[in-house]
């Protein structure tokens, strides 16, 4: 955990820069019209990217439990799944992986005509190539990135991450310097998503034997399982990248630019700590499977340094936000120090059900895991539904709607049988020379 920490704690803190940078270039680069549909365009890849980390946490949850099942073969190399002995035993996350790119390159291609002409007024057909292509390649990147994290490969995890960012914000700085307009910023917001070839390219070797690893459940199961955590992975999109439009959904009667200052305050402070807690789910994932007879336990921390971290930054907000926002952002776009302290300290809700969902999937509670996201999402479109200010409905949708979903994970721990030991895998054959392939340790 602490080799993770030390990783991933740089490579978060470029993630959360790159996306401020990009937003912030992509505003002094484009028309008003232009900027707009750039931050729906980028709001509707990260909400579909967001779907697709299901494929993220339950590969990283397959693997590691296949690893460290009781009958794990002695002679299999450290960093290969039991099932490696037994290749019909376990589903294979690189395959699914390449069903869901193709599957979702069908839908878009299927519903591009409803959707990408009005999205996207004369960038339609280019938007829509682009997004189909960026998000076929995420299902790809997504799994990766859960093999990584199975194999304790955190260094790997953590550049890969860090060069998904990197690298939009090297072509936004390109896009700005020669005045290219949105195609460019179009092609910024999904190119990232291609960085996983890079790693194929750096480190072929081990990067196939990545490939080859397997959960610790039959294909069938494992899909099952996915489509849970691809439905709750949409719910926490829905509430994070996607807050802002279900704001302007449930607020008819608000005038034109009454709204922009509470969404740019949503946008502002829910990066800091919703991006880099993200980016660990993978290591808090891990870290929770290693104490599967104690997940109660394994919870205390995560969630007292989530709270500690909401309320500091709540107070860093309330005497730092308002100057730094002027830097970036017209007047009209800067609410007042009371709204950014308090939807800062509501960015810990969220956070709270994030950590209480990753240990629903680690004890294997997947209908509790998206029972808790969906009624989060409920809740919140209710509260953001109710006759109060803007910032009001903002700060009690954030602050409260996730603290319900919280309760369902939490109620559902206090049942004994939630957090039995797991039932051990069957033990694979045992393994014959030659059969398992080299080591995948850490760097």
């Amino acid at each position: 955990m602490q080799r993770a920490g030390r990783s991933l704690t740089v490579a978060t803190l470029v993630v959360a820069v790159s996306g401020y940078a990009v937003i912030v270039l992509a505003g002094r680069s484009l028309s008003p019209a232009d900027y707009e549909r750039f931050t729906v365009y980028w709001g509707l890849f990260f909400a579909c990217t967001g779907v697709l980390d299901g494929l993220l946490q339950e590969t990283t949850r397959a693997v590691t439990a296949a690893q460290q099942a009781p009958g794990r073969p002695a002679g299999l190399p450290a960093g290969h799944s039991v099932t490696d002995a037994d290749p019909a035993s376990g589903a294979h996350p690189a395959a699914v992986a390449v069903g869901v790119a193709l599957g979702v390159t069908a839908l878009i291609a299927c519903t591009a005509p409803l959707w990408a002409s009005s999205l996207l007024p004369g960038a339609g057909v280019t938007g829509a190539v682009l997004l189909a292509s960026g998000l076929a390649s995420y299902a790809v990147q997504a799994t990766v990135c859960g093999l990584l994290s199975a194999s304790g490969r955190w260094r790997s995890y953590a550049w890969l991450i860090s060069v998904d960012s990197a690298v939009r914000v090297a072509l936004a700085v390109a896009a700005w310097a020669t005045g290219l307009h949105l195609t460019a910023f179009l092609l910024v917001t999904v190119i990232g998503a291609a960085t996983w070839t890079g790693l194929l390219l750096t480190d072929r070797h081990r990067t196939r034997i990545l490939l080859r690893h397997r959960a610790d459940v039959p294909t069938g199961e494992f899909l099952r399982r996915v489509g849970a955590a691809m439905l709750a992975s949409g719910a926490t999109a829905l509430l994070i990248t996607g807050f802002p439009v279900l704001f302007t959904v449930t607020s008819r009667d608000a005038a034109p630019g009454t709204l922009a200052a509470v969404i740019t305050a949503v946008t502002l402070t829910r990066a800091p700590l919703l991006v880099p807690l993200q980016r660990f789910l993978p290591a808090l994932i891990v870290h929770l499977s290693r104490h599967r007879d104690a997940v109660r336990r394994a919870l205390l921390r995560p969630l007292a340094v989530v709270v500690a971290t909401a309320l500091g930054g709540g107070l860093m907000a309330w005497w730092l936000a308002v100057p730094l926002a002027g830097w970036f952002f017209p007047a009209d776009l800067v609410a007042d120090a009371g709204v950014f302290a308090v939807l800062t300290v509501a960015s810990g809700a969220l956070a709270v059900l994030m950590v209480t969902g990753s240990a629903m999937l680690t004890v294997e509670r997947h209908g509790v895991y998206v029972l808790g996201w969906l009624t989060a999402t409920v809740v919140a479109v209710a509260l953001l539904s109710l006759d109060l200010s803007p910032a009001t409905r903002a700060a009690l949708a954030l602050g409260v709607a996730p603290l319900a979903g919280a309760a369902v994970h939490l109620a559902a721990s206090a049942s004994p049988a939630s957090f039995r030991r797991l039932r051990p895998s069957r033990p694979a054959r045992p393994v014959q020379p030659g059969r398992a392939g080299s080591s995948s340790r850490t760097r």
